[in-house]
């Protein structure tokens, strides 16, 4: 059953959440370290913040903690949580495709399930690109088209082998006729990825380096099995596109050049 959406979630729904949250940012952290080590002081932009978990946990790690969050509601609920748990934290209210922020000033933007719900996703990446310092990192983590799995509609069994027209289709008809099929949000899954796609569209931002998933997790997250099972994953192309055919969803890490 689909999560209520995450914008809409209470303060004690959040505030339960931190413990899982905790683990996230130390877990994204290590992998982000797997390109390039983060200095102490470095921001952390996170686009579609939501109620502010992941920025919590981001700065109790030490580093500064920048939110982009279009609903008012959403950063309320994310400074009352600030200050429930005395974070310091900065919330702006922006989308995607027009974060608030000077050019080449902050060192990793995180999209987490935000990228298949904006109206143009690659002017998000544009944005992306542009906010990064050089040497910055863009991840996001967004909707697969390889895997059948999915958590953005109910009742659609393999909806992501869809077309990507009638993905479309549906979703618009969701959102008007059925939107408890899809968490109540506003803005329902509309931008569906394969590994492909999504490094033609970071290049065409100007990205140069682009990692996936399977590069950037560590063997040491997990036991024998789990290591063994990345190495697997990594050992060839088809490999990985076994692996993005079982797992849902999908995750990318694009560079910014320091000569840009």
């Amino acid at each position: 059953m689909l999560h209520q959406a995450t914008e809409r979630r209470s303060l004690q729904t959040i505030i339960a959440l931190l413990p899982s949250a905790r683990l996230t940012a130390k877990i994204f952290v290590g992998r982000i370290s797997r390109i390039r080590p983060l200095e102490s002081d470095a921001i952390i932009v996170d686009v579609g913040a939501s109620a502010g978990p992941f920025l919590i946990e981001c700065a109790r790690l030490g580093y500064r903690a920048v939110g982009v969050e279009p609903w008012e509601e959403a950063r309320t609920t994310a400074r009352a949580l600030a200050s429930h748990e005395g974070i310091a934290i900065e919330l702006l209210d922006g989308v995607a495709e027009l974060l608030p922020l000077p050019s080449n000033s902050v060192d990793v933007v995180r999209a987490n399930s935000v990228i298949e719900h904006v109206v143009d996703a690659q002017h998000a990446f544009d944005e992306a690109y542009r906010v990064l310092k050089p040497g910055g990192i863009f991840w996001f983590s967004t909707a697969s088209s390889l895997c059948p799995r999915q958590a953005e509609i109910r009742g659609f069994p393999a909806f992501g082998w869809y077309p990507n027209a009638l993905k479309l289709r549906i979703m618009r008809w969701a959102a008007s006729r059925r939107p408890e099929l899809i968490g109540h949000t506003s803005f329902p899954a509309i931008h569906w990825f394969t590994p492909w796609k999504a490094r033609r569209m970071l290049r065409a931002a100007g990205f140069g380096r682009t990692y996936d998933r399977w590069d950037l997790r560590q063997t040491g997250e997990g036991g024998r099995m789990h290591a063994a099972l990345i190495r697997v994953i990594r050992s060839s192309r088809a490999s990985k596109l076994a692996a993005d055919i079982a797992v849902p969803a999908c995750s990318y890490a694009a560079v910014k050049d320091c000569a840009s």
